[in-house]
């Protein structure tokens, strides 16, 4: 059975992990978006810790929008916000002249709904990253089903393990690091190298 996953805003490492251990994953994009999830906002860590950037969003039809259906927000400048921030926590991380201007490319992008924006973004990693992953998109609305890993994409707190830090991250606090935070976060640092995060060498 191929696997369900939740759309992404730079989806987090782990994210990123159980996708890489499929060759093909379907994209949910027909259940009602849930609110404060990582569908539209992502971790990065900064100077001052976990920086938490969230993307406002419009739902058409209130809390029965589906997901596929919801719009980006246009109100405020987001999307500057958003780069202003990422300028500022890894500009000096190895990599960052490297996928930046990509990176930034995708915030400005003129995708108009979250599920364009998320799709091109989870694309362009797996280019990145040489994942062995394509990703296509649910024809219907498919059921949370028992280990489903969507049972861990559900939530604010999903993937919140900690474990000793596989690498140097640029502001570097205690020696461990979580999870949840975004994909960015590992290829500002690590470059290519990221792909052993996900993918175990043999």
């Amino acid at each position: 059975m191929i696997p369900v996953l939740p759309t992404a805003y730079f989806g987090s490492i782990a994210y990123f992990k159980e996708l890489a251990k499929h060759p093909i994953v379907l994209i949910e994009k027909f259940e009602h978006f849930p609110k404060q999830t990582y569908r539209n906002r992502c971790d990065i860590l900064g100077s001052e810790g976990i920086l938490s950037l969230s993307i406002p969003v419009k739902r058409p039809n209130g809390s029965k929008t589906e997901t596929r259906n919801i719009l980006l927000s246009n109100d405020e400048n987001w999307r500057a916000r958003h780069w202003r921030s990422l300028v500022s926590a890894y500009q000096s991380s190895p990599y960052f002249d490297y996928y930046g201007m990509e990176v930034k490319e995708l915030l400005f992008s003129d995708s108009a709904t979250l599920l364009d924006l998320n799709t091109a973004i989870t694309k362009r990693v797996i280019k990145w990253l040489d994942l062995p992953t394509a990703i296509n998109f649910t024809e219907e609305f498919a059921p949370i089903l028992e280990n489903d890993p969507r049972g861990k994409l559900v939530g604010k707190n999903e993937f919140q393990t900690y474990q000793r830090a596989p690498y140097i991250q640029v502001f570097q606090g205690e020696n461990y690091y979580r999870e949840s935070l975004s994909i960015l976060d590992a290829i500002f640092c690590e470059g290519p190298l990221a792909r052993n995060l996900l993918i175990p060498r043999l």
